[in-house]
């Protein structure tokens, strides 16, 4: 009896142990769960309560110029094709290319068979005109010859000189001249060549440019067309000339746009009086334009997303947010133009997120660009390039 009792009581005493170890072990992992619980929940809640950090840069003001590069049709000022104006072929040439002749100075010379006879059979029918004429009018008896008589001799007589005269002055062209002073940039003759009056394209004897001056016409587009104006200056880039450009100046635009493309014909006037610059050659023309309306320039990430308007959110003096709607103007890749909506000085939030709030209070850090990634230095950009933006943007324009 006495070992049945001993025995209930170490089973009752090894149960209280066991449950005492487990009560020990279930404080010593609970209670501190349970405090870091309590503290992370008062950490959400502090942050909950306290105010967003949003990332904000300046709006700035447009200078007073924006620089714009376009790519240009370089021309000589004067240019033409010179023809024959007589039937015949070429007896001999005196211009080359790259010859620079003055005006009047022969070129060709052009023999014309065919227009000789017909000079010497006119000059046959004028004389036997003449001879009729003198006959008539020597005639002394009244009344013999009608005044109709006469005054048709006479009038035969008249269009038979005029016929000559008008053969000599063709015969004349048979010396090719300059019509003015330049430079023979083609020659499509050879002696013996058949010559005609035809203007049909390849029947041209030479083409004769003037070089002094360049015509570099430009197709601005319509956003850019207000501040285009005559005596505006402007520099006239070259790839043969890396680094370097050559004044030049606009003279007069077309003063409309055209319908297809939206775009001002501008023509750009350069002196060459060394002749570094051909005609023909690609060429840009980078224009410095005045502001004609006060803009702000703003990061392009400084846009809300989503909407149909456009809107910035401005965090005034009070670190409030605002919502302000916007009118861009031009798009300078990484910046934008805004023509209302923005006065520049406005701290402007960068990449909004939609849950930030009208008016809601925020903490605000400045706008920091990121560090280039480390490798290799970027590629030197080729000068004039045509593949590279066209318009830079004016805080960056140098």
């Amino acid at each position: 009896m006495s070992d049945s009792k001993s025995s209930s009581a170490r089973f009752t005493l090894v149960i209280l142990v066991a449950l005492a170890v487990f009560a020990g072990l279930f404080l010593v992992g609970y209670l501190p769960r349970q405090r870091q619980e309590k503290a992370r929940d008062a950490e959400a809640h502090q942050l909950a309560a306290a105010a967003p950090t949003v990332t904000v840069a300046t709006a700035q003001a447009a200078p007073d110029t924006t620089t714009l590069t376009l790519p240009a049709d370089a021309r000589s000022r004067r240019e033409t094709f010179v023809f024959a104006q007589a039937n015949g072929y070429v007896k001999a040439w005196h211009a080359d290319i790259g010859q620079r002749v003055q005006a009047g100075q022969l070129l060709a010379e052009i023999t014309t068979p065919q227009l000789d006879q017909q000079v010497a059979q006119a000059r046959a029918t004028m004389a036997l005109a003449r001879t009729s004429y003198n006959r008539l009018a020597g005639v002394r008896l009244a009344g013999a010859i009608s005044k109709q008589e006469m005054d048709a001799a006479q009038a035969q007589y008249a269009a038979q000189q005029a016929g000559v005269q008008q053969l000599l002055a063709q015969r004349d062209f048979r010396r090719v001249t300059a019509p003015f002073s330049g430079i023979v940039t083609q020659r499509n003759v050879e002696v013996g060549a058949l010559a005609s009056t035809s203007n049909a394209p390849g029947s041209q004897l030479f083409k004769l440019e003037q070089t002094d001056v360049l015509r570099a016409f430009v197709q601005v587009p319509q956003n850019f067309s207000p501040a285009i104006r005559a005596g505006l200056k402007a520099d006239f880039l070259v790839p043969e000339f890396p680094g370097r450009s050559f004044p030049g100046r606009v003279v007069r635009d077309a003063g409309a746009l055209a319908a297809d493309t939206r775009t001002l014909l501008t023509e750009v006037q350069v002196p060459n009086a060394q002749g570094r610059l051909r005609p023909g050659s690609y060429a840009q023309v980078r224009f410095h334009l005045p502001r004609t309306a006060p803009s702000v320039i703003i990061p392009a990430n400084a846009l809300v997303p989503g909407g149909t308007d456009a809107r910035v959110a401005v965090v005034g003096p009070d670190h409030k947010v605002h919502y302000a709607p916007i009118v861009t103007g031009r798009d300078f890749g990484a910046q934008l133009e805004v023509t209302q909506g923005l006065h520049g000085g406005e701290s402007l939030v960068i990449n909004p997120v939609e849950t930030l709030a009208e008016g809601e209070t925020v903490t605000t850090r400045a706008f920091a660009p990121p560090a280039k990634p480390a490798g290799p230095p970027p590629a030197k950009p080729r000068p004039n390039d045509p593949d590279a933006p066209r318009v830079s943007s004016p805080l960056t324009a140098k």
